[in-house]
């Protein structure tokens, strides 16, 4: 749900538990392959990590997870922080290699020790996520954005405002936030939208709302894509222009937000910028409850059981 509350926004990303930041796949072909193990065989330390990518990335039998860690530990050894991090990367996961959150958080440590600001949000990640140790956590998010990150920016943002092991303090909330966002952290560029809807630190500015929202869409965020398309429905910076606000749900929806199909339930239980029916709103809500949201499935959940018990607020023909 696009619309939802502000804090209920902040924790359930605070408490996203995806893996930590995995290097960008490289999608190399094999002549590129040969000119890095060149350079890697003559010791060539900036080519450890490519190398390794390309073996991890290749398709089909050109996929070789065991070379690849062969070449990620040449660059540990060589210290090398991206080595460190994407083979720390392959122990958390636990996917190629058995999972290893304890080698994970040493090689992640040795990379922050090395100077590398991700290392530490990383270490910050697996405190967070795998020992629920928020202090530990935040002391490496704060190490992290020090070193520039924009991800321990954006975490000590959350922690500011939801007053998560260091008080509630809406001004530094909102002050890095805007850090992050400067950084480059979409989700810091969307969250920030929110506070200038909501006022949180900010005068209300719902058309400053509205530019953030965009932004962040633009660089791919599907819940900042819902949430123009909440301005686009309600009004809130823009005019109003519901057919708008029903393909960027979809879109939203499509790239991966399932919380938006609640909101297009809604408009189609409603009728809202579209016939009105009763069954598209169930299959809107059933696709909704499939959400990792807990509150939006479960208002999904709760939606399916009274449509299909035959009650709704709205007449529907």
């Amino acid at each position: 749900m696009a619309k939802s509350g502000l804090a209920g926004l902040a924790v359930a990303a605070m408490l996203a538990t995806g893996a930590p930041v995995w290097a960008a796949p490289a999608g190399r072909d094999e002549p590129a392959r040969t000119e890095l193990l060149r350079r890697a065989q003559a010791g060539d330390v900036s080519a450890y990590d490519l190398l390794a990518d390309s073996y991890l990335n290749a398709k089909g039998d050109q996929r070789d997870v065991d070379a690849a860690v062969r070449w990620l530990n040449v660059g540990v050894r060589a210290g090398d922080t991206d080595c460190m991090i994407a083979l720390g990367n392959l122990y958390f996961a636990g996917e190629d290699l058995d999972q290893d959150e304890a080698k994970a958080l040493s090689l992640y440590k040795a990379a922050a020790a090395n100077g590398d600001a991700l290392g530490a949000y990383n270490a910050g990640l697996v405190y967070e996520v795998s020992s629920d140790d928020l202090t530990q956590a935040l002391g490496w998010y704060w190490r992290a954005a020090a070193g520039g990150d924009e991800g321990g920016m954006y975490k000590l943002a959350l922690a500011y405002q939801l007053g998560r092991g260091v008080p509630a303090n809406e001004t530094q909330a909102v002050a890095w936030m805007r850090e992050a966002a400067a950084a480059g952290s979409v989700d810091a560029i969307n969250d920030l939208g929110s506070y200038y809807l909501q006022g949180y630190g900010v005068p209300v500015d719902e058309g400053q709302a509205l530019t953030l929202y965009a932004d962040a869409a633009q660089q791919g965020s599907a819940v900042a894509m819902a949430n123009v398309a909440a301005a686009f429905r309600n009004g809130e910076g823009v005019e109003v222009d519901l057919e708008k606000a029903l393909r960027l749900f979809a879109l939203s929806a499509s790239a991966g937000n399932l919380a938006a199909y609640y909101d297009l339930g809604q408009m189609y239980e409603d009728g809202e910028g579209v016939k009105a029916s009763r069954a598209k709103a169930v299959q809107l809500y059933r696709m909704a409850a499939e959400s990792d949201d807990a509150e939006v499935a479960e208002m999904a959940e709760d939606a399916v059981e009274r449509l299909e018990g035959g009650s709704s607020e709205t007449p529907i023909a």
